[in-house]
């Protein structure tokens, strides 16, 4: 048992989660945590471990993020059991293991459409748009500071935010914000201006490696959450970047939902703009053509 397999068993005795730990197995966990499944005499569970200074406000925003979904929409998700801090450095997050399947069948794609609809039933408690607490998308720090209105939070917590981190990374890169000072002055407003949007709540992150099916109820689970209260196409912006769901996810799913027009697909690149800027921001290269090809046709929406 290596020193982490130690503590960590250590940790899962002393709060009581369980009482013997009769195997250990290293899992996927992407590309950022290391990911462990305990078997014990209390059943089997999910750990995440990450040894980053920032790991343990990372994990205490996955786990609202989880709590807050699990409310919403039970058995959606796994169920947040401890954040803590590892001797050894960083910190690590305690769930309940799901058993996944890589199916994703017709059935599993109306389902997801039925409890992603559910999910987005669940308005902010406040009435405002935002989060308790900071979530990370990937390894970067999200804002979640209460906003009035939607597009007050996009503008600042979102758009600008990664924005300026992009330029702080490249403060050379004139075009990136020529192009963005012309989207955050006029594009988002001229986008929003006759849609009505409610604070709901949202994964955050729903790419087509975040959700999956669980093996044992043969019901979609989504995962990896960097949840906050948003606008819902946020959460469908996403979703069609890196694979996407099947028109029969997309028809469920709009039944419920129905598309808000004008202007849905525009938005969609709007909201998808968020997500490539990240990529630039945490991995360069392509990512920067990607942005900046979205920004300028979405610039041509408005007069300059």
């Amino acid at each position: 048992m290596s020193r982490v397999d130690s503590e960590i068993s250590d940790i899962l005795c002393s709060n009581e989660i369980c009482t013997k730990i009769f195997d250990i197995s290293r899992i996927s966990g992407g590309c950022i945590n290391n990911a462990f499944k305990f078997s014990t005499d209390a059943g089997e569970f999910f750990v995440k471990a990450n040894n980053t200074p920032n790991s343990k406000m990372m994990f205490e925003g996955e786990a609202e993020s989880l709590r807050a979904i699990a409310a919403a929409v039970p058995d959606f998700t796994s169920q947040p059991l401890y954040v803590g801090s590892l001797f050894s450095g960083g910190a690590l997050l305690v769930t309940t293991f799901l058993r996944l399947s890589t199916s994703h069948s017709k059935n599993a794609q109306i389902l997801l459409g039925r409890k992603l609809s559910a999910l987005h039933m669940s308005e902010s408690p406040n009435g405002l748009f935002g989060f308790p607490v900071v979530t990370m998308c990937g390894a970067t720090e999200q804002d979640n500071t209460w906003e009035k209105d939607w597009e007050t939070f996009y503008k600042k917590r979102r758009l600008g935010s990664i924005l300026d981190k992009c330029l702080k990374k490249n403060p050379r890169d004139t075009e990136l914000r020529r192009l963005g000072d012309i989207i955050i002055d006029k594009v988002v407003h001229h986008l929003l201006k006759n849609v009505e949007v409610r604070p709901v709540l949202i994964h955050g992150d729903l790419w087509s490696g975040n959700w999956s099916v669980n093996s044992v109820t043969n019901e979609p689970v989504i995962f990896d959450p960097a949840s906050y209260y948003g606008h819902s196409e946020m959460e469908l912006s996403i979703m069609t970047m890196f694979g996407s769901p099947s028109r029969d996810f997309f028809n469920e799913y709009h039944t419920n939902h129905p598309r808000q027009e004008p202007a849905f697909e525009q938005r969609q690149e709007l909201y998808q703009l968020y997500h490539w800027l990240n990529h630039y921001y945490l991995f360069g290269g392509g990512y920067r053509e990607t942005s900046i090809s979205i920004m300028k046709k979405l610039c041509n929406l408005v007069d300059e």
